[in-house]
């Protein structure tokens, strides 16, 4: 019987065919192989710097990618298989996703159907998704947005990431050869490079590649408050623009008149049901969250017409206190239906869909509770 902490080695070794080598990079070689077991594909970066001064230090640059690269598990985001390190030799290989397709400045609005309204969609949910997990990329530039060969949008290259920790707040301890002609303040003046200034590179990453085409864009006003200079002017967070491409895109990305009817079906529930919030308005982010209440919901429903609690519905998607109609006339096939929906939409899809109840509920009013103050 095998004991907690015992260090278990598995030494079987795994049999790769080589393919192509993908190409050459300041820190290494990226090369594609093929797993002679299972017959996939796999992208190897051999971490091997050309420059050998701080070797020490690049070294652990690579393992600290490897860390981050194996907390993250987004649809829009590279994926990482396994790693294998030398540390006595200061070398390392990275397995991660192959990605068959182009850089986002090879972009062209016809592949596979897709927009740039959603391929902005999509990047904006990639670095939210980091924003939330206290992710920086610090390395924001066209070859490090790729689009594959089914139109989805993946970030690579987390060679410069940082994990930010504690009272850290920003990623000033690299400086970068940004791919702009003008720093955003923060930047240029105090060294810092925070979220709000991946918002800044993101935006001119894409004011770049539309060029001319921006004056027809759909989000040409999210971009242009994206680049501000100054840190005021510009959104606080990717969270924030987020909300701001929810608005009214529901109807543009491709969702079917039965998908927009059955998210219109619980948006008005919830906003007919909600008399007022009680303090402030705290709505759910976190779609892991909405996902496992409404199937809760579900099952102590599921042999009745009607949902037997209201509140459990509204605790799907707020957090904090309310005021609500405990009428149970709520048909519990409406719930059902939404629920579904958002089982079979992709991800970016699902974000959209909440990002909307969001708004929607965001516009129900706030009463104070004057008992709850000291005096």
């Amino acid at each position: 019987m095998i004991q907690p902490g015992t260090v278990v080695e598995f030494d079987r070794k795994k049999q790769f065919t080589h393919v192509q080598s993908l190409g050459e990079g300041g820190t290494g070689d990226t090369h594609l192989f093929k797993d002679d077991t299972t017959d996939m594909l796999f992208a190897f970066k051999k971490y091997s710097p050309k420059d050998t001064n701080y070797i020490d230090e690049h070294y652990q640059r690579f393992v600290d990618e490897i860390k981050i690269l194996f907390k993250l598990s987004h649809p829009n985001i590279v994926r990482v298989y396994n790693y294998y390190l030398y540390p006595e030799y200061k070398l390392g290989y990275l397995q991660m996703e192959y990605i068959d397709g182009a850089t986002i400045a090879d972009f062209k609005p016809d592949f596979l159907g897709k927009s740039w309204v959603e391929i902005f969609t999509e990047t904006i949910s990639a670095f939210e998704y980091l924003e939330m997990n206290k992710i920086l990329h610090r390395d924001i530039r066209p070859a490090n947005i790729m689009i594959d060969n089914n139109g989805n949008v993946k970030v690579i290259d987390f060679g410069f990431g940082k994990k930010l920790t504690g009272q850290d707040k920003d990623g000033r301890s690299v400086f970068l050869n940004w791919p702009v002609s003008q720093l955003p303040e923060e930047t240029n003046d105090e060294g810092i490079y925070n979220h709000q200034t991946e918002i800044y590179f993101l935006g001119k990453l894409f004011s770049n590649i539309l060029g001319k085409e921006i004056a027809n864009f759909k989000f040409e006003h999210i971009i242009d408050k994206m680049v501000k200079l100054s840190p005021f002017e510009r959104y606080l967070s990717f969270h924030d623009i987020a909300i701001d491409i929810s608005q009214g895109v529901l109807g543009e990305i491709n969702f079917t008149k039965k998908e927009k009817e059955v998210y219109r079906g619980v948006a008005d529930i919830l906003s007919k049901y909600i008399y007022n919030y009680i303090n402030n308005y705290e709505p759910i982010n976190d779609l892991n969250i909405t996902m496992s209440r409404l199937a809760i919901l579900i099952r102590n429903s599921s042999l009745e017409h009607y949902i037997q609690d209201n509140s459990e519905l509204i605790n799907c998607f707020i957090n904090g206190k309310y005021s609500y109609n405990p009428t149970n006339d709520i048909e519990l096939s409406i719930i059902i239906d939404f629920y579904q929906l958002l089982q079979r939409l992709v991800p970016y899809k699902q974000k959209i869909v909440l990002d909307n109840i969001n708004m929607r509920l965001s516009k129900i009013k706030v009463e104070i509770d004057f008992d709850e103050l000291p005096f």
